[in-house]
């Protein structure tokens, strides 16, 4: 029967991709693992007892040796259900998804009785981002059992990913009532309120998770970014550094600590977070990517050592934050010297923009898969002659060169855009009328639970689409056929649409126009940091003035000029939108002041 698994070339595939599953939140063991059902450990002890040592050994972050046991077991029993259930287990943790999903199907086809083996494959299925079917498999998991520990946070979970936040709200309300003392239930209603926008209601629920546990991890993580939310940097500083110093795992530790040095950057603490924010690439980090480059790796931490050095910075992240942490790149430029190479790697979107900005450099791009839910990145492009000795993934260049708040350069553009695309998108501009030409942008091009939050709903836009004067250009890529229509039918504003670039794709010549338009409004998003790194005027709305790429400042030293607007307190668009619209009104009647 080992034909059922080659377990070391999965082994061999996953190694890097250890990913630590939640534990149970009382016992710290690993959740779903029934040794007394279906015949599992009454009827066999010597089996009950070796599934407890295998899964010890997964718990204990040894998913490789724990595998192994369970093999062994297969060999002989190819048809035990928990037998099957272990092995998937066991491969969850290597980070072989795909492999623990026929595991687990094997399992619940030799018991679908057993309400763990709906468990598993429900959480599986939300690692894989199948939502709608890990919510299925869970309401099976608590329709078999009600009463299962962690069935109703794990199913909230998952409702509350597909913004189904009544529903996740109102199952977490019906299980505190029958369970008011439970920790775990407290806090994830304070999580699903919070991701739901309301972060001042979310702190008090993970207060009240703390006051019944007291030093509960997870709820003082939670709490943490709640309080930051609302503006007290310091409170989740201090919740942060609890929550790691009462990590119950690594994975946990590492979470956190990702956190805190969020929160550091946000209280204008650099170099410490800076130096924490390395952990991000932690594999125990459930959205870091693994960087598979054939090269020394540098941490940033002393930029004397690249002199001379052929360095290969590659791109991480999303564009935006590519565009952003470009704003180092001149400097790692200048570190290398002339006896050494700068090599990026980079969105292929970018690289006609960056190949400009740069012209010393070698610029390529990355390459990046998804598989099991987990991104890898590689450049082989730039490593084809052999000659890079050093690699950076370009986050860690901050350390290096923007640890202190001077650090960040005083003029704008830090990038260049096409002058003679600029030139021309301007004579276009101008054929629309008098005025200044606003582009404007309002959302991401994912827009889920996560994300929506952060962003201000169109018709909050009213009070700066009704600013006479101002001649309104989209930039938002993505379907807007809708909001173009209901600015014209609701507020009377025609939003013009070129139609000789792709928003999108023609990221060079997104930011060409940006710098074309006299103004550009709309979150933080590809669009407007690319329109900043160019050196066009950039007006942020926000949901609060707090966030990591603040830095504790009121505007962003990224971006020298640009402005940055928000309310009196989390999401509060409408007093964001009212100071944006008073500025935007002086700008516009300044500008045809100037024209006249």
């Amino acid at each position: 029967m080992t034909m059922l698994l080659d377990l070391d070339a999965e082994i061999a595939k996953g190694v890097e991709e250890i990913i630590n599953p939640p534990r149970d939140a009382e016992t710290g063991t690993i959740p779903g693992l029934v040794l007394d059902k279906a015949g599992a450990g009454k009827s066999d002890p010597k089996i009950a007892a070796k599934l407890r040592r295998a899964m010890s050994l997964v718990d204990e972050g040894k998913a490789a040796e724990g595998a192994r046991v369970v093999l062994k077991l297969l060999d002989t029993h190819p048809d035990h259900p928990v037998v099957n259930q272990a092995m998937g287990m066991a491969l969850e943790h290597l980070g072989r998804l795909s492999k623990a999903l026929e595991f687990y199907e094997r399992a619940l086809q030799r018991d679908p009785t057993n309400p763990e083996f709906y468990k598993s494959l429900g959480l599986l299925a939300s690692k894989l981002g199948l939502l709608p079917t890990a919510e299925k498999f869970l309401r099976l998991h608590l329709k078999l059992n009600p009463k299962a520990q962690g069935g109703a946070v794990q199913l909230a979970a998952i409702l509350r990913d597909q913004s189904k936040f009544e529903d996740a709200i109102e199952l977490l309300r019906q299980a505190i009532y029958g369970e008011p003392e439970n920790a775990d239930l407290w806090n994830a209603l304070g999580t699903t309120v919070m991701e739901s926008g309301e972060a001042g209601e979310a702190i008090t629920f993970h207060a009240e998770a703390l006051r019944l546990r007291p030093g509960y991890a997870r709820a003082h993580h939670n709490l943490a970014h709640a309080l930051e939310l609302t503006g007290d940097v310091a409170g989740a500083l201090t919740h942060f550094k609890a929550a790691v110093d009462n990590a119950e795992s690594e994975s946990e530790r590492v979470v956190s600590t990702h956190g805190y040095s969020h929160s550091l950057l946000a209280a204008g603490e650099l170099e410490k977070g800076w130096d924490l924010y390395r952990l991000r690439l932690s594999m125990h980090y459930r959205f870091a990517t693994n960087f598979l480059i054939p090269a020394k790796p540098w941490d940033g931490a002393d930029a004397t050592e690249l002199a001379g050095k052929t360095l290969v910075v590659v791109g991480e992240q999303g564009v935006g934050d590519e565009v952003l942490f470009a704003n180092t790149l001149h400097d790692a430029q200048k570190a290398v010297g002339p006896e050494g190479e700068l090599r990026i790697a980079c969105e292929k979107r970018l690289i006609p923009l960056l190949q400009r900005s740069f012209p010393k450099a070698v610029v390529e791009r990355h390459y990046t898969v998804e598989r099991e839910g987990r991104q890898h990145r590689h450049a082989p492009d730039l490593f084809k002659d052999g000659k890079a000795n050093m690699w950076t993934p370009m986050g860690h260049l901050c350390r290096a060169f923007r640890s202190r708040l001077t650090d960040f350069p005083a003029e704008p553009g830090f990038l260049t855009a096409d002058a003679q695309r600029v030139a021309n998108f301007r004579k276009e501009l101008a054929a629309l009328g008098t005025g200044p030409k606003v582009g404007l942008l309002w959302k991401s091009l994912k827009m889920d639970a996560s994300r929506t939050k952060h962003f201000a709903p169109f018709e909050m836009w009213k009070p700066i689409l009704k600013t006479p004067g101002a001649v309104f250009i989209n930039l938002q890529y993505g379907e807007v056929s809708d909001e173009l229509a209901e600015a014209e039918a609701r507020f009377g504003v025609k939003i013009h649409q070129l139609q000789n670039i792709d928003l999108k794709d023609d990221l060079d010549g997104v930011a060409a126009l940006g710098k074309a338009c006299d103004l550009v409004m709309g979150p933080m998003n590809a669009t407007t940091n690319l329109t900043a790194a160019v050196g066009g005027l950039v007006w942020f709305i926000r949901p609060i003035n707090v966030a990591w790429t603040m830095l504790g400042q009121q505007e962003m030293l990224w971006y020298p000029g640009s402005r940055t607007f928000a309310g009196e307190r989390y999401r509060d668009w409408a007093g964001g939108m009212k100071r944006m619209a008073g500025e935007f009104k002086t700008f516009v009647e300044a500008h045809a002041r100037n024209a006249a």
